[in-house]
């Protein structure tokens, strides 16, 4: 399945990281809609659960939390917060002859 396909399921109120499963380079978002069309065409490789680094002006309920209140001097601060991790690949998953992404994925049900 490629990303631009399955992009309609994810949260829009959940920050979310691309992680490019090649290279293992990521970059986060605040919102899927920021999530650029550009990746639409890859492969979607896996998604899960992380902490991410993202800025303190963005992650405003985990500063809070932490005890931190945002000011001029914090504001780039850098905090870890909870995000969708979404790996994309160029090429597809191979699954073997036998089986399909489907019939793994629902499998679990």
């Amino acid at each position: 399945m490629k990303f631009g396909e399955f992009r309609k399921y994810i949260s829009k109120i959940d920050r979310v990281s691309i992680c490019n499963a090649e290279t293992l380079s990521y970059e986060n978002y605040q919102f899927i809609s920021q999530v650029p069309d550009k990746f639409d065409e890859l492969y979607l490789y896996g998604i899960g659960r992380i902490q991410s680094e993202f800025p303190l002006r963005e992650a405003l309920d985990e500063a809070s939390a932490h005890g931190y209140e945002l000011t001029e001097e914090n504001m780039d601060k850098i905090i870890y917060a909870n995000c969708i991790e979404i790996m994309l690949s160029e090429k597809p998953r191979d699954f073997g002859a036998d089986e399909s992404a489907e019939d793994i994925a629902f499998s679990f049900s």
